[in-house]
Order: structure tokens, then C-alpha cells, then sequence
């Protein structure tokens, strides 16, 4: 009886002495000595160095005491200038008397003129070291002035910050007209030098509210580590996205054609992108590059408005034409960027793995042979359903 004791007595000494162990907070740290960051602006200052804007959440603001909610007071904005980001971040932690926390960063955003005129490698140093930012930080350049952007109210999110990145995320999930970038995938393609980089670039409009929308893609080229003049508009950007097997939905307008006419009508049909496949492939031609594309897509009808696919025939001359018009973009697209003698299409990558021997004689000049390459481009569409009954438009068009 008495070893039962003994024993019952052990177990509850080791169950309070864990406990009392678990439950105790041995950080000298506590929440109310951090200011979260949620969003990062760099931008050039005026006599050298950098202006940094940060976006601070201020807890427990975003919903008043009667429980409405209360626009623009979830977070603070702070901004200060120094030689080092270091310096400017350690001059906001003085401003909020709090120390600045990294890892809740949503967004940072760098201005078009300290991208232009920096290595961005300067920058990530700070953020790579010891800061904690998580590596799914979104990057973006931005039109103008980065600091202005965390200075708009958010539309639907409680900060800007969230709101950028559900902006990249939702252009690159639904249309692709944007790469997704994060703050992990520009610190490893940094350390490959030759490579070029495709950086979402935003643009402020004022509309019904100040909107932030993604409206091209900046080249970064590595290792100068800068931006150029040139850019990828954000109509080519999915082009772009299918050839490096990254598109996850898209959507092609499809031009109406009369036959009388050689002139498209200034309407179109709609073909959504469900998913597509490249097969991408680098030989040589008469001492130059040649590159192979192959596309196949699947989707289906978003809306007709000149077309039918009640009849075999119909459905074989919708596909066609949806085949040329994806052909046609595709091309205007690796034009595009083979005048700016950027190879976002990863041909050189593709090279350097399956003949590492011809990449080595290559390399050196592979930006200008990448610009003088011949490209073949096939296209193969397979269209899963009409989105209705019904295989003809709701409006027939006259004629028919």
C-alpha cells in the first residue's frame, strides 16, 4: 500500500514539475515589445543611400469596441532615411519604441529608380541575414516611388501588404499576367550569374479607389543585379508562363473573323486556359540555336459571341482558330523578348542540362545567340466542354 502511495506520489511530482516547465514563457522577449511588420518600401534617397518605408500592424485596431469595423487604423507607416537599411530600420524601431519583427512580412516592394541604379543583392543582403523574413515574401518593383504604395488604403485586406500579394497571387493564379517571385527564389537566382529575372511590376491607378495592379514584368539581369529599360507586358506575361510549364489558368480571346472580311471584327470569343504542358527543346542549326516549342492546352469555351461548336466542323474551325490565335501571341511574345536579348524562356537552362557541351562553347555569348535563334513553335488545343448546354452563343450572330 505504502509503494502505491510512493508511486502516485512520483507521478504527480513529474506531472507538475512538467507543468510548470511548459507553461512558463522563458523568452525576455514580449508581443508588446515588437512591431510587426507587415509590408517593406525601398527607395533611393536624395543624397545617397536609402529611404525605407515600413507598414507596422497595430494590433487589436482593427475592430472598435462596438464591434464595427474602423477603415485604416490597422496599421501605422513609418519611413526614415540612412546610409544602410540597417540604419533606417533601427531609426522606425526609435520612431514606434518597439523592435521592428520581420517575419509576418508580407510584401517588399522596390522603386523603379533604386532598381534601376542598385544591385539589388544590396538590398537582400539585409533581409537574408539574420532579420527572419519568411522566404515566401513577394518582391515587385513599382512605378515611381515605392514608399507611396504602402500609403494607400487597402481595398478588402486589413493591410496593403496582404492586399499586394493577393494581387500577385490572384494575377498569377487566374490570368497569368504575372511570375510569382518570392523573396527565397531572388536570393538563389542571384547567385547564378547570366540569368535574367522576371520582377512583377505595379502601377497605381485612380479609379472608383487607388488600385494596385501588376501591368508588366521588369527584367533583372544577374550579376549586374539591376533592372533595364526593357519589360514584358502583362498581356505577353502567360505566353511567356506556358513556355516555362508555370501558367496555372489563363485566357484567350479569340478575334472574330467574317469570312467576307480579311479584317477581324472588334469582338471575340473566350477560350479559359485549364491547364497547359510545354515541351521546350535546344539543338543546333547552322552554328546557331535552335529552339523547339510544343504547347498543349486544354480549357474550355468561356464565352462565344461569333462562333458555334454544335457540329463537328464547327467545333474542329473553333479549335483551329483558338490554336492560331495562341500561335500568334506566343511568337509576338519570344520576339519580344529576343529583342531584349533576355531568356526568360529558360532555353539556356534546358541546354546546359541535356548538352552541357554545347552549352559551355555557348555561354559566353548566349545572350546575343539567344536573340538570333530560330524558334518552331506548334500549338495542340483540346477543348473539354462549352460551360452550358448549349454549343451556340445566347445571341446569334446575324448572318448565321
Amino acid at each position: 500500500m505504502i509503494t502505491r502511495y510512493v508511486r502516485l506520489g512520483i507521478r504527480f511530482a513529474v506531472c507538475g514539475l512538467t507543468m510548470m516547465v511548459l507553461s512558463g514563457c522563458w523568452d525576455n522577449n514580449e508581443l508588446t515589445d515588437w512591431g510587426f511588420v507587415q509590408a517593406v518600401a525601398i527607395d533611393q534617397a536624395e543624397h545617397g543611400g536609402y529611404r525605407v518605408t515600413a507598414q507596422i500592424y497595430r494590433p487589436g485596431s482593427s475592430e472598435s469596441r462596438n464591434n464595427k469595423a474602423t477603415k485604416g487604423i490597422s496599421y501605422l507607416t513609418f519611413s526614415s532615411e540612412a546610409t544602410t537599411i540597417s540604419q533606417a530600420s533601427a531609426h522606425i524601431s526609435e520612431k514606434l519604441g518597439r523592435k521592428l519583427q520581420w517575419s509576418h512580412m508580407r510584401a517588399l516592394l522596390i522603386g523603379e529608380r533604386t532598381a534601376r541604379r542598385n544591385n539589388i543583392g544590396e538590398i537582400l543582403d539585409f533581409f537574408s541575414r539574420s532579420q527572419g523574413p519568411r522566404g515566401a515574401v513577394t518582391v515587385m518593383t513599382t512605378e515611381g516611388e515605392a514608399g507611396r504604395f504602402l500609403l494607400v488604403d487597402p481595398l478588402i485586406e486589413n493591410t496593403i501588404g496582404q492586399q499586394m500579394k493577393t494581387v500577385e497571387e490572384m494575377s498569377n493564379a487566374l490570368t497569368g499576367t504575372a511570375s510569382r517571385l518570392s523573396l527565397l527564389d531572388l536570393s538563389i537566382q542571384a547567385q547564378s550569374p547570366g540569368s535574367v529575372t522576371l520582377l512583377p511590376h505595379l502601377q497605381l491607378l485612380n479609379q472608383e479607389h487607388l488600385v494596385l495592379t501588376i501591368d508588366s514584368m521588369d527584367m533583372l539581369r544577374f550579376p549586374s543585379g539591376k533592372i533595364d529599360e526593357g519589360f514584358v507586358p502583362a498581356q505577353m506575361a502567360d505566353n511567356i508562363l506556358m513556355i516555362r510549364n508555370e501558367l496555372k489558368e489563363g485566357l484567350a480571346t479569340v478575334p472574330c473573323q467574317d469570312e467576307n472580311e480579311k479584317e477581324p471584327e472588334p469582338k471575340g470569343d473566350s477560350f479559359w486556359i485549364n491547364k497547359a504542358k510545354s515541351k521546350l527543346h535546344v539543338s543546333a542549326l547552322e552554328g546557331k540555336p535552335f529552339i523547339a516549342i510544343h504547347l498543349e492546352i486544354d480549357g474550355k469555351v468561356g464565352e462565344m459571341s461569333c462562333s458555334s461548336v454544335l457540329t463537328k466542323e464547327e467545333h474542329r474551325r473553333f479549335i483551329g482558330r483558338v490554336e492560331q490565335t495562341i500561335w500568334k501571341e506566343t511568337m509576338k511574345a519570344v520576339e519580344k523578348v529576343q529583342q531584349l536579348k533576355a531568356d526568360v524562356l529558360l532555353a539556356g537552362q534546358q541546354l546546359q542540362r541535356k548538352s552541357p557541351g554545347l552549352w559551355k562553347r555557348w555561354s559566353d555569348d548566349w545572350d546575343e545567340l539567344f536573340s538570333q535563334a530560330k524558334v518552331s513553335l506548334t500549338v495542340k488545343v483540346r477543348l473539354g466542354d462549352t460551360g452550358m448546354n448549349a454549343g451556340s452563343p445566347i445571341a446569334v450572330p446575324s448572318g448565321r
